[in-house]
């Protein structure tokens, strides 16, 4: 009898998985598409085949919905990798795959990235959470200056190098200098120098 408790509670966890997975599969999906002007908890709900309630149940919220999209699209994509990256022995290798790292993942869903941004705008709660998220951005660039140590010679005064970097690494920097005719990954070498440019390193 113990066991078969046991089985029966793992099957429900697998299956309350399985179905928050659907729920976030489907409003990535209505955020891709064409007209994600109709993006809502309804919508949601309909695309992934279940009640209203188990979204609410599952998310709590419209944000709590749209974090849980941004941590899917973080962890199974290029950022999952991110500890590869603290691994790297050399140091300026580091730094550059650092760069290649976000211009990948704002290039993966790049559409999604630009309406989470957007539905953040009217969104305080949603706002905040991505705003903690992009914090360990921050805390990546902190850890990689502290490793460079005094091979790094800013243009800039120092207590501003990270900021600056932060704002470098963003989806809005990618975005902006990608445009409509390249992707955010193709204007990695860009955002490359101007990293390296900044630390006062030699451009590549």
């Amino acid at each position: 009898m113990v066991k078969r408790r046991s089985y029966t509670a793992v099957e429900r966890r697998r299956s309350v998985e399985s179905g928050r997975e659907r729920i976030v599969a489907a409003a990535r999906d209505l955020l891709e598409a064409d007209e994600a002007e109709g993006f809502s908890i309804d919508a949601v709900a309909r695309g992934a085949g279940v009640a209203r309630m188990t979204v609410y149940n599952q998310f709590e919220s419209k944000a709590g919905l749209l974090e849980a999209l941004f941590d899917s699209l973080a962890l199974r994509g290029p950022l999952g990798q991110m500890a590869d990256i603290f691994k790297q022995p050399d140091v300026f290798v580091a730094l550059d795959e650092y760069v290649a790292i976000f211009g990948r993942f704002w290039t993966m869903n790049r559409r999604t990235h630009r309406r989470l941004r957007a539905a953040a705008l009217h969104d305080d709660e949603l706002a905040a959470a991505m705003e903690r998220r992009n914090e360990r951005r921050r805390k990546g660039v902190t850890e990689l200056l502290r490793r460079l140590g005094d091979k790094a010679k800013p243009s800039i005064p120092r207590d501003e190098v990270v900021n600056v970097i932060y704002v470098l690494l963003s989806f809005e920097t990618f975005n902006a200098f990608a445009g409509d005719r390249r992707t955010p990954e193709d204007v990695t070498p860009i955002v490359r120098r101007l990293v390296r440019g900044v630390l006062g390193l030699a451009v590549e």
